[in-house]
């Protein structure tokens, strides 16, 4: 650690707790602040690092604030008590619902707790919804672990919950510029050779490695049979069978209602802002709305898993915000695209397995993601240079791809430590905290193993979990008007009429439908369209958003005022490209 920091030009110090660094100083830029904290997480024996540096514009009355906001609002509510429980989970998304539902199997009473309106609404809402097939986690790895393991529950998940879930396969492409910076030691026909036989084998070998089945190494008109509008100068590429596609916010949706019927309470605009303590164990999580006295507590709180862990003296780790931004693409696109398909260059980039083009469950094409690191952990903006930049590096794949159908963009944060793996263990110095952290890429191909290796290390915590017979793993979809045949869509029109009132042309969603989602617990225009895909189509809710939101204040009995469209956003009507 001397070493690394001796190559800046600043008084850096650092201390060591348990396998948990500790950096302090002061930094120039940004980029520096993270590259010090990579390069300290890369060493073997370091299991954590908390980067306490600063950099020149660090947002220290931001920070201020913040703290100074969760003492006030901790003080004012720590005496109210809402209720005991076995287990406090904190955070909605992917995993902290999916932590929720398996935990539901058992005679336990469980809360979880979301500062947002809905469940679904940071990371796991803004990614492209591939179940990776495991082949890229470094050995020695949590994420390969699971990975994995993940991968192949989701076939039970898709069937007991009710969502979208297709195994599409990937199909990474092999061209001349997949090894373009050796090109100059490998001349001529060696260049060929390597790019069509050699390279093929490494990248099968490292999955066959990991535990991936069925990799297939293909060339020639074979390429072309399984993908007929890819870049014609493929020399080879290598197939991977157990590749997945889902919506993200549908799997996290479907977790969260079943967990629900089985027994879970789900706490929205619920947010965490400290703990009751004794001794070195957490006796109560308070919130904006009270406290929740508990055994045990889950950290599935995503960007924010390490200030939770500040809160509760647990700090193991800093997240290191990574931004990812993707393009999605018209439904008349969805023919171009049978496989998640991507261009494979190497050296890979450090921190990104490179993205490319995927089909998605509902039939759009999705381009990305991109990896850039930024100071904002709300940075959820996308400018008109990543959107090119996006068009650009991706177009070798499908040269012919039609960009002009290009409807709507969007960016997400991932939450990634600087040991750049899965951090799912009890606290050091806490000791009923679980740390479900550091949860990015594949994060949610291997969310129904994380799942289970988190309540696996609750078990060995101390909590009891007793089974129980009453537990019901089924979940129902909301129907579809677009899906559902005409004669049982017409019987359904003659006893409740709202099935033939289409609110979303585009997406020939009915009314029927968003009252459906409202009773389920949607409460803003975006909890809507997660559930029912209202506003996702080619106008991209111009049309229909008012409506909607018109409907949420009928059944809501609220102002259409008051409506929401997201995360303590009013309506103001419908708004192109805003995420």
């Amino acid at each position: 650690m001397n070493k690394i920091l001796k190559k800046y030009p600043y008084n850096l110090s650092f201390e060591i707790k348990d396998q948990i660094v500790f950096l302090y100083g002061e930094v120039e830029k940004y980029e520096e602040w993270v590259e010090i904290g990579l390069s300290i997480g890369k060493i073997k024996e370091v299991e954590g690092v908390v980067n306490k540096i600063k950099w020149k514009d660090f947002p220290e009355e931001k920070t201020k604030a913040k703290e100074e906001h969760r003492r006030r609002i901790f003080k004012e509510n720590k005496e109210k008590i809402l209720g005991e429980y076995d287990v406090v989970i904190i955070g909605g998304g992917i995993i902290g619902a999916g932590i929720a539902r398996e935990l539901s199997r058992y005679d336990l009473k469980i809360a979880l707790l979301e500062k947002a309106p809905d469940v679904a609404t940071g990371a796991t809402k803004a990614n492209n919804g591939m179940i990776h097939p495991g082949v890229a986690p470094p050995k020695n790895t949590l994420k390969r672990k699971l990975n994995i393991k993940g991968n192949a529950l989701y076939d039970k998940w898709a069937d007991e919950l009710g969502f979208k879930f297709r195994r599409v396969g990937s199909l990474w492409l092999i061209t001349p510029r997949t090894l373009k910076k050796y090109r100059k030691y490998l001349p001529g026909p060696l260049y060929t050779l390597t790019l069509k036989y050699i390279f093929p084998w490494l990248v099968k070998i490292k999955g066959m490695r990991n535990g991936v089945k069925g990799i297939k190494i293909i060339r020639g008109k074979t390429i072309f049979d399984m993908e007929p509008y890819v870049t014609k100068d493929a020399v080879a590429a290598v197939y991977v069978p157990s590749t997945g596609i889902v919506d993200p916010y549908e799997v996290a949706i479907a977790l969260a209602e079943n967990a629900q019927e089985n027994g879970v309470e789900i706490h929205l605009k619920t947010e965490v802002v400290g703990f009751l303590k004794e001794d070195n164990s957490i006796k109560g999580v308070v919130t904006d709305r009270g406290t929740f006295l508990c055994k045990y507590v889950v950290n599935a709180a995503g960007i924010y898993a390490d200030e939770i862990a500040e809160l509760a003296g647990a700090r193991e780790y800093t997240i290191h915000p990574r931004k990812g931004v993707e393009l999605m693409f018209h439904k008349d696109t969805g023919h171009l695209v049978n496989h998640c398909i991507s261009e494979l260059f190497y050296p890979q980039h450090p921190t990104t397995k490179g993205g490319g083009l995927n089909p998605t469950v509902h039939g759009n094409i999705m381009w990305g993601p991109t990896a850039v690191e930024v100071p904002d952990k709300e940075d959820v903006s996308v400018t008109r240079e990543e959107i090119e930049f996006i068009l650009e590096k991706y177009s070798t794949i499908i040269p012919e791809f039609p960009k002009d159908q290009l409807i709507r963009y969007f960016a997400g944060v991932r939450a990634p430590t600087f040991t750049e793996d899965f951090i799912i263990r009890p606290a050091k110095w806490v000791k009923n905290f679980l740390h479900v952290a550091g949860i990015q890429s594949p994060g949610l191909a291997s969310a129904p193993a994380i799942a289970k290796y988190a309540i696996e290390q609750l078990r060995k915590m101390g909590l009891k979990l007793k089974e129980k017979p009453q537990f019901n793993p089924k979940r129902s979809s909301i129907p579809r008007t677009e899906e559902l045949p005409v004669e049982e869509l017409n019987k359904m029109i003659k006893e409740n009429s709202k099935w033939g009132n289409i609110i979303c042309t585009c997406e020939t969603v009915s009314e029927a439908e968003i009252v459906e989602a409202i009773k389920r617990g949607a409460q803003t225009v975006d909890a809507i369209k997660r559930r029912t895909r209202a506003g996702m189509g080619t106008c991209q809710g111009s049309y229909c958003t008012i409506k909607i939101a018109e409907i949420l204040a009928r059944e809501l009995n609220v102002p259409l005022r008051e409506v929401l469209k997201e995360k303590g956003k009013l309506f103001n009507g419908p708004v192109r490209g805003e995420d």
